[in-house]
This record gives C-alpha cells, structure tokens and sequence, in this order.
C-alpha cells in the first residue's frame, strides 16, 4: 500500500490538473486538517452486559485535506477537495499502512441567498464533521461517528437566522460478496421560535437490502421531532438550563420474519444544566423496544445488532443516562471533552462509562 507522501502527491496532481477547467485569476488553493481524539471506557459487568460489553475504545483519527476553490461571483464559491483518512487505534499493533483507511474526495458549492441565508451542497465521500444537524444517540451513536468519519453520497444544507435544516444520503453498502446493498437517508432542522424556546426533529430512512448470500430485505426508521426550552436566557446565572422532550416513532420491517411492519414509539426528555462549562446531562427514554430485530439471526451469521441498529443500544425500553460532563472553552477551534456516564433501566444500575474527546481543526 502506499505510503502517506505518495498519496498527498497524487492527490496534489490530480487537483492541479482540475484546475485547469477553472479561470487561474479565480483559483485559491485550500487545506483543512481535522484531528479527533477518542477514549471511551465501558464497564458494564453490574448490568451483566445487558446492552454492551465491558471493552475501551481509545483512537486517534487525522483528516488532512487539499484543495481548491473558484469563487463564481460575489454570493456563489465551489470548492473540490480531496484528502486521506488515517485512522489509529491504540495498542492495536497495526503496521503504519493499515492507518490509512480510505480517500475523502468531494465537491461543494455553497451560495448565499441575501441576508443571512445560505445554501450549501456536497457530493462524494464527505467528512462527516461538516454535518451541522442535531440526532439522537438512537440514530447514531458515538463510536458510528467517530470510526465511520465519511459520508458516501450527498448532503445539502440550508442556514438563515432561526432556522436550519440539512438533508443527507450515505451509500453504505454496494451488493456483492458478503456485502448488503443498504444505504441511510438522514436529516434534521432547528427553528428557534424565540429566545427560550425551539424545535426540531432528526430523522433516519435506513434501507438494509440483499448481498449474494443474504435475500431479505429489512427497512429501519425512526422519526424523531422535539420542542426544547432553555431557561438560561430569563436571568438565571447559568449557560444553559434545559429541557427537551421528543417522540421516537420508528417504522421497521424484515419481510422474511414478520408479514406486517413493526412501529414501536417511545418519548426521549433530556435535563441540561451546565455552568462554569460543567454539565449536568440526564437523558430519560421511555418507551417501546426501537431495535426489534436486533437480537434476530441473520442469514449470513450471527445477529443483525449494531449492522442495522446504528445508534447506542440502550433504546430498549426505560433507560436513564446520567452524565457529568466538563466542557472548558480553550479556543475557537479546539474542543475538549472530558465526563462519565451512568446508565440505568427498570432492572436498576448497568453501568457507566468514561469520556475524553479532544478535536481540532484549522
């Protein structure tokens, strides 16, 4: 495999070479460089593992990305960049090539609209940090975000003073040996109703098809729509002070397993109090079982789990998430997260985990 430098070479060529299709005069050459350090301790043996296993994950992610830009006119820039993907976990013993897990390529085009309305388009393999949309940790969960760090498809994205939406298509899967044509259509929007109040939703399309050795067919989805007040804002002498409530409505079904869908619902409330950057975090589910098939065999071995459900597996019924989070502001561009959670069910403690999350980018 080759090494980083003949990489970054080749993909400086390729990028010198489009850059012929635009006017000279117009061009900026571009760089981005996203860093995210990840550790996350998992002891789950009170719960007997109920929801996950007792295991540490602890990596290092590095995005360089090159490019250019042509700025169209006054309100419309395009921008190409490409990059590479490196990707460490600690003590894993990996030699250095097996870093590199694969090309970032993708064009954008972002263009205003008139007052402080944008719009902005991607197509490619697309960094999953430029999303901007809020989800549930039932839609993904915070290993899917770090280790799968590419979109493959498309993202648009809408921003004026009070309102944001994006939408989204991530190709996951192409038919072949052993692999399932699926692929997840996803999106989310904010309206800030006033100071105090907004509204939103986040939403999953998630179509897990056939591979060679595996002919059924099973969808997965789940509608989330929220309403969040935050006190903050009426003289309280907190950064934030809040409470969101949200439906869970999900749509799912394996047309080899059940004649009829499977639409379980449930209500997710998350409490926020955070001061002096330190965060008081419960988040409460309540509801009906949002991974069905989960546990359910799949034909090409073991259980479907986390291949179909992406988010974290606790949305299994009650579950109660206390978390103590420490946010410090060091600057614009790093953000630093250090914190523990506690989980809970019906049944009583489960478990807890630790959190150092360090990220960058310049």
């Amino acid at each position: 495999m080759p090494n980083f430098a003949t990489v970054m070479k080749r993909i400086l060529t390729t990028l010198l070479l489009c850059s012929a299709v635009f006017p000279l005069f117009a061009q900026k050459f571009l760089h981005e460089e996203y860093l995210d350090y990840f550790f996350e301790n998992n002891e789950f043996d009170a719960g007997a593992e109920k929801y996950m296993e007792s295991e540490t994950f602890h990596s290092i992610l590095l995005m360089p990305q090159v490019g250019i830009s042509y700025k169209q006119s006054r309100v419309t820039e395009h921008r190409i960049l490409a990059g590479v993907t490196v990707l460490r976990d600690m003590g894993s013993g990996e030699k250095l090539g097996d870093s590199f897990k694969e090309l970032s390529i993708y064009y954008q085009v972002a263009h205003k609209l008139g007052g402080q309305r944008v719009f902005r388009a991607a197509a490619g393999v697309i960094p999953r940090y430029l999303l901007d949309g809020k989800y549930s940790q039932a839609i993904w969960s915070d290993e899917i975000n770090f280790y799968d760090a590419n979109l493959e498809g498309a993202l648009l994205q809408y921003g004026a003073r009070d309102f944001e939406a994006e939408l989204g298509c991530d190709w996951m899967g192409k038919k072949g040996i052993g692999v399932r044509e699926r692929f997840q259509v996803f999106s989310s929007g904010k309206w800030n109703v006033n100071k105090w109040l907004s509204a939103g939703w986040g939403l999953s399309f998630y179509h897990y098809a056939t591979s060679d050795v595996a002919h059924n067919v099973i969808d997965n989805h789940l509608f989330n729509p929220w309403i969040k007040a935050d006190f903050a804002c009426l003289g309280h002498a907190f950064q934030e002070l809040s409470v969101q409530a949200g439906l869970m409505a999900g749509y799912q079904r394996s047309r080899d397993i059940d004649p009829d869908p499977v639409m379980p619902f449930g209500t997710e409330i998350i409490f926020r109090a955070k001061k002096w950057n330190v965060c008081l975090q419960n988040s409460i589910y309540a509801g009906e079982d949002l991974y069905h098939y989960y546990d359910s065999p799949a034909p090409e071995g073991g259980v479907y789990a986390s291949d179909l459900y992406l988010g974290e597996p606790t949305y299994r019924g009650f579950h109660d998430r206390a978390e103590l989070l420490w946010t410090p502001h060091i600057s614009k561009r790093l953000r630093l997260q250090i914190g523990a959670a506690f989980h809970f069910d019906s049944e009583g403690y489960q478990g807890c985990q630790q959190v150092v999350r360090l990220r960058t980018s310049f």
